[in-house]
């Protein structure tokens, strides 16, 4: 869809004005919708986008906006507005909604302000799809190796890619548990360097493992196809530094991906061996499909170590008990900081990307003792999964960092249309982080 801003209503095939009455939408003959706008723009935007399907080309809107909710009101439309991956089909879908006119015009009193205002939305709007599109991709299609490559993508961007071998940094978790998988795992770092003012890096770190059959501890094999999107973790990570980078943020952005596949072999990871984890802590790993935490574990301290991070950030599919506890409307936050969760709150209910806070709790640790190893890679005690996965990625976190954790293994995708997604992946978290890296001064 090709968004443009003009002074004045051109002539259409297909107009959007405002609604004399109360009315949500009503339609007329021919191609004429009336609406009752609200005090948020960006939502309108997105509550208007299945409307618009099967309107003729080009489409008017003339809802009487000012610059700035001309922008969010084309922000919303193109997040809800774009389709899920289609590309594998030979024919079309018969289900699929209409199409929607692929030329909309918005009116404002000032078009040449507003769309250089959506020009920086409109950076996050492709991000979020690229991370839709990541997650959407199938397994054997978004390998390692092709994960890395659409990473380098981004170095016609301003982006530096860098790609390490676990085993040549000590990144002994990262290995093995992807050492069973048909690509090597490997850790992906891009680098986003900013204007060069800012000394401590914004550190974003993503779980991807881009597909998940939980090794040894083999998964159910109904819903097993859904673990081609174990990396939407990495999928947020990706889309944010592209959001970024095309927005040319003053502020410096790393982000960390591990990358690796969780498959079952000859030589997989077996439930009861030790690891000597890249902290040097020992980790006795029980269940294999417990794998997320373990690469994430490596990661973060590599990252911590490497990086000089201001503040760091995970996002990872790591529980399915995040889903039990906070279905698919939050994800899960963790952070030992009071003030940087009030902070990644706010900014999560500001993108419509709501978060939750969880206890980083010590009562964990009972659960996470190994007796043969320093921890163990998860419990089965009486707390929730996800608390005890927090906790044991705190452990590989130095104490004077602040970092948070978040779970978005039930907001990564959405099991039916939502206001700014259609059913499918949402790419969760693009929009959250890169509001932390336009925020990102004032956090530290």
């Amino acid at each position: 869809m090709r968004i443009a801003f003009a002074a004045t209503a051109p002539a259409a095939a297909a107009r959007v004005v405002a609604a004399a009455k109360t009315e949500i939408f009503a339609a007329s003959h021919p191609f004429t919708i009336t609406v009752k706008t609200s005090d948020d723009p960006r939502l309108d935007g997105a509550r208007l986008a299945p409307v618009l399907a099967g309107c003729p080309s080009p489409a008017a809107i003339d809802l009487g906006f000012a610059p700035d909710q001309a922008a969010a009101f084309a922000f919303g439309l193109q997040l809800r507005a774009a389709p899920q991956l289609t590309k594998y089909r030979t024919r079309p879908d018969e289900t699929a909604p209409l199409p929607h006119p692929n030329h909309v015009v918005i009116v404002t009193d000032d078009p040449v302000r507003a769309q250089a205002e959506f020009d920086r939305l409109e950076a996050v709007a492709r991000g979020v799809l690229l991370a839709r599109d990541l997650v959407t991709e199938p397994g054997n299609m978004l390998s390692p190796e092709s994960l890395t490559e659409r990473a380098r993508l981004l170095e016609a961007r301003g982006v530096t890619v860098e790609v390490l071998e676990p085993g040549a940094h000590g990144l002994n978790l990262l290995a093995a548990v992807g050492r069973a998988g048909h690509q090597p795992p490997r850790l992906v770092v891009l680098r986003w360097p900013g204007d060069g003012r800012c000394a401590k890096p914004l550190v974003l770190v993503g779980k991807a493992i881009t597909f998940d059959a939980g090794g040894i501890s083999i998964k159910p094999a109904q819903g097993m196809e859904e673990m081609k999107g174990d990396m939407a973790g990495a999928a947020a990570v990706l889309g944010a530094i592209a959001a970024i980078a095309g927005r040319k943020d003053p502020v410096p952005v790393i982000g960390v991906l591990a990358v690796a596949e969780n498959m079952p072999g000859s030589n997989a990871l077996r439930p009861g061996d030790v690891i000597v984890s890249h902290k040097g802590l020992t980790v006795e790993v029980v269940d294999t499909d417990a794998e997320g935490r373990l690469v994430l574990a490596d990661a973060l301290s590599w990252a911590a170590t490497n990086l000089n991070p201001g503040l760091m950030v995970d996002a990872a599919t790591l529980t399915g008990a995040v889903v039990r506890v906070l279905g698919h409307h939050h994800a899960g936050l963790y952070t030992a900081s009071d003030r940087l969760a009030r902070k990644l709150v706010d900014l999560g209910r500001r993108e419509a990307e709501p978060l939750w806070r969880l206890p980083l709790s010590a009562a964990c640790d009972e659960h996470l003792k190994s007796d043969i190893a320093d921890w163990k890679n998860c419990g089965w005690g009486a707390l929730p999964d996800n608390d005890d996965a927090a906790r044991f990625l705190q452990k590989f976190v130095p104490p004077g960092l602040a970092w948070a954790h978040l779970d978005i293994a039930g907001t990564s995708e959405t099991p039916e249309d939502s206001d700014y997604s259609p059913k499918g992946a949402t790419g969760f978290g693009v929009r959250l982080f890169a509001a932390l890296a336009q925020d990102y001064l004032q956090t530290l």
